[in-house]
C-alpha cells in the first residue's frame, strides 16, 4: 500500500464566480514509503496549490487524499493530526520563525502535540544534529541568525515533529551552493533516520535529478508524466514544449549525440556525465 495516494484530486479557487479557476484538475497519483518525489511544472501549473492539498492546509473540491490508506478529510475535527504526520515546509520558511530563541522555534510543533518536555528536549536535540546548526545557537533570537542558518532552523521545527512525510516547497531557494548542498543533505539524512518519505517541489533540474527517485510532472493542473528521473528526462522535447528543461548537463550530452557521437544521454548530474564521458574516451570513443 503506498503510504500517500491522491485520487481525482481537483481543487477550484473562487467557484461559481467569474474568478473560477481550477488549479488542480482530477489528478490521481501514489507515492511509495522512502521515495523522494520531485513535483516539477512552470509556474501557475499547480505546484503550491497541490502541496497544501497533501498536507491538509487546503481542503479538496472534489477527490480525495490517502494516507496509509485512510481518506485525511474522512473526519475534518482530526484533519490536524494529518498535519503532524504530514509536514509542510513552505517556500522562506525562516520567514515564519518568531520565538524568542531559536530553540524556542524548534520546539514549538513538538509542544502543539502535547509531547513531554523529555521528549520535546530529545526532539528538538536531534533535529538540530541533523540540519546541522551549532549548539551555540539555540540560545540566540532567529533573527540573528544567517539566512542559511534560518533556513536550517525552520527545517528543523518541521523535523522536530517526525512526520512520516515531508513536504517541500522549494527548499533551496535563494541559497548560495553551499547552503543548498547542507540542506539536501539534511534531507537525505532525515529521511535515512526515519524512514521517511520525501516530496520536494523544485524549479532546479539539477536538484531534482540528484536527489530524487521519481518525479512527477505538472501542466496546467495535470499530471502529463510520473516516472523515475531517468524515464522523465528522457522526454527532452516533451518537457520544453510545456516550458521546462532538463539539467544543463543533459542537454550538453543531447547537443552531442545531435552531433553524430555515440553517447547515451541517460546522465543527469554533472559526476555522471563526467565518469561516463571519460569512461568512452579512455575506450578510445571519438566525440567528435
Amino acid at each position: 500500500m503506498p503510504i500517500l495516494k491522491t485520487e481525482n484530486l481537483t481543487y477550484t479557487y473562487a467557484p461559481a464566480t467569474p474568478f473560477k479557476h481550477t488549479a488542480v484538475n482530477n489528478i490521481s497519483f501514489s507515492v511509495e514509503k522512502g521515495e523522494i518525489t520531485g513535483i516539477i511544472g512552470h509556474t501557475g501549473s499547480g505546484k503550491s496549490t497541490l502541496l497544501q492539498l497533501l498536507n491538509g492546509l487546503l481542503k479538496p473540491t472534489d477527490g480525495k487524499v490517502y494516507f496509509n490508506g485512510n481518506d485525511i478529510w474522512q473526519d475534518p475535527k482530526k484533519i490536524g493530526l494529518y498535519r503532524f504526520k504530514i509536514g509542510l515546509v513552505f517556500q522562506y520558511p525562516e520567514y515564519q520563525l518568531f520565538e524568542e530563541t531559536v530553540k524556542e522555534d524548534i520546539a514549538y510543533g513538538p509542544k502543539n502535540m502535547k509531547l513531554s518536555p523529555e521528549e520535546i528536549e530529545q526532539r528538538v536535540n536531534e533535529a538540530v544534529s541533523i540540519v546541522g546548526l551549532k549548539e551555540h545557537l539555540l540560545e540566540k533570537s532567529p533573527f540573528d541568525l544567517s539566512g542559511g542558518e534560518k533556513r536550517r532552523a525552520a527545517i528543523a521545527g518541521i523535523m522536530a515533529m517526525k512526520p512520516e512525510i515531508i513536504v517541500f516547497d522549494e527548499p533551496t531557494a535563494g541559497l548560495d551552493p553551499i547552503g543548498r548542498e547542507t540542506v539536501f543533505e539534511a534531507i537525505k539524512k532525515y529521511r535515512r533516520d526515519n524512514d521517511a518519505t520525501i516530496i520536494i517541489v523544485s524549479h532546479s533540474m539539477e536538484d531534482m535529478a540528484s536527489i530524487c527517485d521519481k518525479i512527477i510532472v505538472l501542466n496546467d493542473g495535470n499530471v502529463v508524466m510520473h516516472d523515475s528521473v531517468a524515464e522523465v528526462f528522457k522526454n527532452a522535447d516533451k518537457l520544453k514544449k510545456i516550458g521546462l528543461n532538463v539539467p544543463i548537463v543533459t542537454d550538453v550530452l543531447l547537443t552531442l549525440k545531435e552531433m553524430g557521437a555515440d553517447i547515451s544521454v541517460e546522465h543527469f548530474t554533472v559526476r555522471s556525465a563526467a565518469d561516463f564521458l571519460i569512461s568512452k574516451i579512455k575506450g578510445g570513443a571519438h566525440l567528435d
